[in-house]
């Protein structure tokens, strides 16, 4: 049996982001289908109040976000690897680069789809993405085609030379992360992506090459069954503390981790780890039993409790 859970919705491109990589390593996995917007009990009861996707979860092991997804399947699984090129640096650099290519065909579906969402979609949508003033979306549609197209161009330059993907003749986490967000707009407006992607001649057979590495071998079963696995496998792994951390955070704090850039939920509990890009934290809850939730340190604020 796979060790590997993913708790998750199709839907998500950063979903498709995990899917990508389960492919490359041609994994078996199990997967647990997550609601799109609340109630998310199941995945609270698992992360303690995070509710984005995707969440990867091993034993009592829960890790958050897709750039700290990427390095624990590569710790696990290191053949085939994601970084071929070995360039494990700029390949997580290169996610924060597609989390603003995203952003910018967010913006193009929102100035043209917002109006026709359901009533409570819209509501929860507006609470999530906190920064974005829904009511003037429509009024950068302009600019936000612009952005698209040029983020794409930038994908279209590096295929340019005929290699097969972004980092050479193999499949590497970048064209994990880049890969979705075109996905994502060619199936949410196909013709308005179509128009915006012309004369990227590169693109279409480099998504072709990509989709085809498939996604592993998924194992659906239910959310009673991966909670189980974790008070099973309690208390998770333990880890050390940093005693150069930038926060000057010590093993046993009472701390809370809260994302900076949308409103996916806080997470509070006791600092089993602190690293430069990991802050991992034990946490208890009656159907989880005692876990401990990894996240990343781009993009979370921590702070004590």
């Amino acid at each position: 049996m796979s060790e590997v859970i993913l708790h998750s919705y199709d839907a998500s491109p950063f979903t498709q982001r995990v899917l990508r990589m389960l492919g490359f390593k041609d994994l078996d996995w199990r997967w647990v289908e997550t609601p799109m917007m609340p109630p998310k009990d199941d995945l609270l009861a698992l992360t303690g109040g995070y509710r984005g996707t995707p969440v990867l979860q091993i034993g009592g092991d829960v890790y958050i976000d897709s750039q700290l997804i990427a390095l624990e399947l590569e710790r696990r699984h290191p053949r085939p690897s994601l970084f071929p090129a070995g360039n494990q640096g700029s390949a997580l650099v290169f996610g924060k680069w597609s989390d603003a290519f995203f952003r910018a065909g967010l913006d193009i579906v929102l100035a043209m789809r917002a109006d026709s969402w359901p009533e409570a979609f819209r509501k929860d949508r507006e609470l999530l993405f906190a920064d974005i003033d829904f009511a003037r979306a429509g009024g950068e549609l302009a600019h936000a085609r612009a952005q698209y197209r040029a983020h794409a161009s930038l994908i279209e330059r590096q295929l340019a030379d005929g290699r097969a993907f972004l980092d050479g003749d193999q499949p590497s986490l970048a064209d994990a992360q880049a890969h979705p967000f075109l996905w994502f707009m060619r199936g949410v407006l196909p013709e308005v992506t179509a128009e915006l992607l012309e004369g990227l001649t590169h693109l279409p057979a480099w998504e072709q090459r990509v989709a085809a590495r498939g996604e592993g071998r998924r194992t659906r079963i239910d959310a009673e069954s991966a909670l189980a696995e974790a008070r099973a496998a309690a208390p998770g792994s333990q880890g050390e503390c940093n005693l150069r951390d930038a926060d000057g955070l010590a093993a046993g704090s009472n701390v809370r981790i809260t994302p900076v850039d949308t409103r996916r939920g806080e997470v509070e509990g006791r600092l089993v780890a602190a690293r430069p890009n990991e802050i991992a934290i034990l946490r208890q809850h009656a159907r989880s039993g005692a876990v401990v939730v990894h996240f990343p340190r781009l993009g979370y604020r921590v702070e004590r409790v």
